[in-house]
């Protein structure tokens, strides 16, 4: 009988690690339309009118690690609410300090800002938090305003590539694109960086700098697949078979990962959690990532002054502004945070690259032939509404 570890190499898909978290390749499944997203107490959901129901729709499709969505939000009054993030959802193994979470939460309030513009809101913002582990994170009050018209599609269509890429050089003009920051809808209180520029630096594959960071990733990934607590926990957070997925509407599942035809159905079928503590697994996974480094044009690394909570939510929705551009110009970025989550990587990764400040993200970048839709699952609105 072939083994698992056989199978995934006949197939012509292993299994990768990714982006501070670990994933895979994609097969159909359940996928993020076959979901009704009215699912859930619908008492909750009363309390909001349609556009804000939409708006929080629009702001959930936001990416977070092991896509465990950690945003909550309690309704105070029509359009006054307190962003909140949820500890069943954060990921101490990878993310000790929470730093990935409120960066997550950038990005949320990054897809809301944008969607309530959309809907002729103003959105004023008051940071509320004071560390990185306290559950209020936001206040958010909604008020009319003129309407911006940005495309709502740039946030449906939204989705982390991480196979195909091209390793053609990345176009001047098309960085300067992705890497300028908009102008924000919303008055903010207490949150003066998201007025900072941001340090947006590309690396060549070919360059010190791009070697340095295809071999650390590779490194920083083989120490995480081999850490038993990570590994643990993003075992936690694999949909393996369509019921799960069904029931649970978040983590990470083989559509989400990329692994199509005969081998997403064998592992949807086959899998379960202790299949990701087994050795094969983890080895497929260092495997797979080392592919994939070579792969694309080069590295984006995006800096921050410090990693304050003003200065993380700040980059989070500077982030998911520049992930909602790349689709326009045919760009995938594949974040690769596995070098700011493992030691000794994190302590010394950004002296190395010749950086200065706190380096937020590490990604790597390249061109696609064609985009595809989303598949990552969300859960409905009712399920993050507290209160």
């Amino acid at each position: 009988m072939i083994d698992r570890r056989t199978f995934l190499k006949f197939s012509g898909r292993g299994v990768l690690l990714v982006s501070g978290l670990s994933l895979l390749s994609s097969c159909s499944g359940v996928r993020r339309e076959d979901l009704s997203r009215l699912n859930g107490n619908q008492v909750s959901i009363a309390r909001l009118s349609k556009d804000e129901i939409e708006i929080l729709h629009l702001a959930s499709l936001a990416p977070s690690g092991h896509n465990t969505q950690p945003w909550s939000v309690k309704v105070l009054e029509p359009g006054l609410w307190v962003i909140g993030t949820d500890p069943k959802r954060w990921l101490p193994a990878v993310d000790p300090e929470n730093r990935e979470i409120f960066l997550g939460i950038g990005a949320f309030l990054e897809n809301l800002v944008i969607s309530a513009g959309n809907f002729g809101y103003k959105v004023n913002l008051e940071v509320l938090a004071k560390s990185t582990k306290d559950l209020e994170i936001a206040r958010i009050r909604l008020q009319k305003g003129k309407t911006e018209e940005i495309p709502l599609e740039k946030i449906r269509k939204r989705r982390t590539v991480r196979n195909g890429l091209l390793n053609d050089p990345i176009k001047k003009e098309d960085l300067a694109y992705i890497t300028k920051h908009g102008t924000q809808s919303c008055s903010v209180s207490s949150i003066s960086p998201f007025f900072l520029k941001t340090h947006a630096f590309y690396f060549p594959q070919d360059a010190r700098e791009g070697k340095y960071l295809q071999e650390g990733t590779i490194e920083a990934n083989r120490t995480q697949a081999f850490r038993d607590p990570a590994q643990r926990e993003l075992s936690n957070w694999i949909r393996w078979s369509n019921e799960d997925a069904r029931k649970y509407r978040n983590g990470l599942t083989p559509a989400s990962m990329e692994i199509e035809g005969i081998a997403g159905w064998y592992v949807r079928n086959f899998y379960d959690q202790n299949s990701v503590l087994k050795k094969g697994f983890r080895d497929q996974t260092v495997e797979m990532v080392v592919k994939q480094v070579k792969a694309g044009s080069g590295w984006l690394v995006v800096t921050a002054p410090d990693s304050s909570i003003p200065t993380l939510l700040a980059y989070g929705m500077v982030w998911q502004n520049m992930v909602l551009k790349i689709r326009d110009r045919l760009i995938a970025i594949h974040p690769m945070t596995q070098l700011l989550e493992e030691e000794p990587y994190k302590k010394q990764v950004a002296k190395d690259l010749g950086l200065t400040g706190e380096i937020q993200w590490i990604a790597r970048i390249g061109y696609v032939r064609s985009y595809p839709d989303p598949v990552s699952l969300r859960m409905p609105v009712s399920w993050f509404l507290q209160g």
